[in-house]
């Protein structure tokens, strides 16, 4: 599950930035009227506009939502993965023979002096 949710983050990321870059500027309409007449032909005059301002709504509030479900799933692996770590460091210790808060024996104390 959290493997699609990224893959559906990544593509939604991607989208939502073309779909940015797809919309006209707010200098657009000045332009066309200096000689670039045909450009919202095909939509109609706000046409691609609406169609693209909601495209963005859209996938803006998907992509916050994968952001948040993966924050969830990051909050979850993190404090499974502490308890693990910790679980085994107390095993560690406890091979060396050490207590709880002691640390382990120093290996430079083992080692003869050349």
């Amino acid at each position: 599950m959290y493997l699609f949710v990224v893959v559906l983050h990544i593509a939604m990321c991607l989208l939502l930035v073309s779909i940015i870059l797809l919309q006209p500027g707010k200098g657009a309409d000045a332009a066309s009227a200096f000689g670039g007449g045909m450009t919202s032909t095909v939509f109609g005059p706000r046409g691609p506009t609406n169609l693209l301002q909601q495209a963005t709504t859209v996938i803006a509030v998907m992509f916050m939502v994968t952001s948040v479900t993966l924050a969830l799933y990051s909050r979850q692996s993190t404090s499974t993965g502490d308890e693990a770590f910790e679980k085994l460091r107390q095993e560690q210790l406890e091979k060396l023979g050490t207590g709880k808060g002691e640390a382990p024996p120093s290996e430079t104390q083992d080692a003869p002096n050349p």
